[in-house]
């Protein structure tokens, strides 16, 4: 009898033991990648893209199929944009050409200009001509970046008034499923890119569609009233 009880005591001590050693060893491996990425990294922000690819691998490999990383990179950033205080086109108006051929982005796109248009604080106007236009709104792929998308301004240093913009879109994030956007997501964030060409900040103050993470809120009054405050002069 003693050594039955032996035995049923030893069972649960040697599973415990080898889970806590395949712990441990899981451990080990996961600092001494993430030092290998941290000391070939050229910068922080491999550093970090490589990270989040190692989360990626591992959250595919050991969880189910319903798993995804839509709850880890929530806090995805939108963009990490950052122009001169105060800059602006002219007037409020500017002509956009858009030039991704991705049948979403397009759509996205549409659906964002015409909700800024909607607002009557800025009017786009999208034109059939890509050399004659001042914004160029497309898409790009870029794991390597922790951005959703991205504004790249031209502006006058002597008058602050910008001159051109390119707006792009993440493919790698966007139209990634395991990132959790939906369309209305892929929308808003197109929209705070707009928003930069128009020249506005981040802002995470409040409800913003200028919010510098995620893209949960479309256009806000507060925003509206951001960008009639910027072309009130």
């Amino acid at each position: 009898m003693k050594s039955v009880f032996k035995i049923l005591f030893f069972i649960p001590r040697l599973i415990f033991s080898l889970i806590w050693s395949l712990f441990r060893t899981v451990i080990i491996l996961v600092i001494i990648t993430l030092l290998f990425f941290y000391f070939t990294s050229s910068s922080k922000a491999d550093f970090g893209a490589a990270i989040s690819e190692q989360i990626h691998k591992i959250s595919t490999t050991f969880f189910s199929s319903d798993f995804n990383l839509r709850d880890t990179m929530s806090k995805l950033s939108t963009d990490n944009y950052e122009h001169e205080q105060g800059s602006r086109w002219d007037k409020n108006k500017a002509t956009i050409y858009i030039a991704s051929s991705d049948e979403t982005f397009i759509k996205a796109y549409r659906t964002a200009i015409a909700n800024w248009n909607a607002t009557g604080s800025f009017t786009f106007n999208i034109v059939s001509n890509k050399a004659g236009a001042n914004i160029i709104a497309t898409d790009y792929s870029d794991a390597k970046t922790q951005a959703a998308g991205l504004a790249e301004s031209e502006t006058n240093a002597a008058t602050n008034r910008i001159s051109h913009v390119d707006v792009k879109l993440n493919r790698y994030y966007l139209l990634n499923e395991n990132y959790g956007y939906s369309f209305d997501r892929i929308v808003h964030t197109a929209e705070h890119e707009l928003g930069h060409a128009i020249g506005l900040n981040h802002d995470d103050s409040e409800t913003s569609v200028m919010a510098s993470s995620g893209s949960y809120y479309g256009i806000q009054d507060t925003d509206v009233a951001a960008v009639k405050k910027l072309y009130a002069k």
